[in-house]
């Protein structure tokens, strides 16, 4: 069934302009209540806008949060960036979630809403959720609830492309990340996460070499992001045919934070680049150089082996790897 969405008009937009910075209403409200309660969810909040993977933030955040629904169980703010922060906790890469990680966050955000029925960031944070959930009639609903009771939040136009890209309208998400990266916002998470949105847009509809030039504004936004440069060095080694830049910025990416699917891209770049020497008596000891770095980032042949199979730029690896797997096997016997 084909949703009907409301159409964004880029050339109306003053309606829709962002503040220099968007307080909710329902926010100030919580502000005026207690300042010092208000300053520790700010807290909070900027700990979440500031999360890159790493969980100590989320702890913090965690505790901060914690504490604030001692003082007042019923602060919905608080509710909210908890709902926030169980996203986070269970992401673990692209859309993928751990399970059962996903229903005590609409718990959270579900409770700040029966706290405050006109909480529209809560319904903005609400339709991401649910798309995450691909429950995608009910995102559909908690967007177009936020936008009938107002907010100027950036969340709104990147949570509807969000809903749209699951739709395959492509176009219409980009012209929705195209809108906060041309008006600006203040939330730096949210204008990388536009920046990161058009890069995928561009991925989507084959558009390669675009993608290639939106992936250097993301890091060049965001240098200290290792997902921008570990996606990017996914994105030249398996789409782009480029395994020098997919290891050069893969090892940029584990610099910064060394993760697992990080260490899985540059590991796949560096036994792709073995495989692409190893049979030139002039390039062989550089290879076994290449391949003693992967074994040492991540030692799971066969694992890569399931990954580079799929990919034509890559097929070398799966088969030298392979070819590589029967030679031990056969010395082991």
């Amino acid at each position: 069934m084909r949703i009907i969405f409301t159409v964004l008009m880029l050339c109306i937009t003053a309606s829709f302009a962002f503040a220099n910075e968007w307080i909710s209403p329902i926010d100030k409200k919580y502000k005026a209540k207690n300042i010092e309660l208000y300053n520790n969810f700010d807290r909070a909040r900027a700990l979440l806008d500031s999360w890159r993977g790493q969980g100590q933030r989320l702890d913090e955040a965690g505790n901060i949060l914690q504490h604030i629904l001692e003082k007042d169980s019923n602060y919905a703010p608080a509710y909210r960036e908890l709902g926030r922060l169980y996203i986070m906790a269970g992401h673990i890469n692209y859309d993928n979630f751990e399970r059962g990680s996903l229903p005590p966050s609409e718990f959270a955000i579900l409770k700040s809403i029966e706290i405050e029925p006109e909480y529209a960031d809560s319904y903005v944070l609400l339709g991401h959720l649910y798309t995450q959930m691909k429950r995608y009639k009910d995102a559909e609903n908690s967007l177009k609830k936020a936008e009938a009771i107002g907010t100027e939040i950036p969340w709104l136009h990147l949570n509807w492309a969000g809903l749209l890209e699951q739709y395959g309208r492509y176009q219409e998400a980009m012209q929705r990340y195209q809108y906060v990266v041309e008006k600006g916002t203040n939330n730096r998470k949210a204008y990388a996460s536009a920046l990161a949105g058009i890069t995928t847009m561009y991925r989507k509809m084959r558009q390669y070499d675009k993608a290639n030039e939106s992936f250097k504004k993301e890091i060049e936004y965001e240098p200290d992001n290792a997902w921008s440069w570990g996606d990017y060095s996914s994105f030249l080694l398996f789409t782009y045919n480029d395994v020098d830049g997919a290891i050069k910025n893969g090892r940029e990416a584990i610099n910064i934070m060394n993760y697992g699917m990080g260490r899985f891209t540059l590991g796949c770049a560096l036994y792709t680049k073995w495989a692409m020497l190893k049979d030139n008596p002039a390039t062989a000891l550089l290879a076994q150089q290449y391949f003693d770095e992967a074994r040492a980032i991540y030692p799971y042949p066969e694992k890569v082996i399931e990954k580079t199979s799929g990919y034509k730029y890559t097929f070398i690896t799966a088969k030298e790897l392979q070819k590589w797997l029967t030679s031990q096997s056969a010395r082991t016997q």
